[in-house]
């Protein structure tokens, strides 16, 4: 009586040991092979062009802290060059500032 299943994969490598071992060889150089031409960086370069500083200021209104924390931040930065643009936004027991800076700048 005839199997009317077809044979799988894994029951062709089983009776064909040379063609699963050979597939293993191939698998294992490649791997190698490419694991000498991956880029590989501990501490991955890159640049940022902008900084958000987030404050909190429990309890406060956006009122206080608009004045007790964006503004002064605000000053502190307006007078640094290579900033070009400064937003900000002052909600209910926090802030937010959002510095641009140019690309030349460190």
């Amino acid at each position: 009586m005839n199997n009317p299943r077809q044979p799988g994969i894994i029951s062709w490598f089983a009776y064909n040991p040379v063609a699963a071992n050979l597939l293993m060889i191939i698998i294992v150089t490649v791997g190698l092979g490419s694991s000498l031409f991956i880029q590989r960086a501990m501490f991955p370069t890159f640049s940022t062009d902008f900084i958000v500083v987030n404050m909190a200021y429990p309890g406060a209104a956006p009122e206080e802290v608009e004045q007790g924390v964006v503004l002064r931040i605000e000053e502190a930065l307006g007078d640094l060059d290579g900033i070009d643009r400064i937003e900000s936004t002052a909600v209910e027991s926090m802030a937010t500032v959002f510095i641009d800076a140019r690309d030349e700048v460190d």
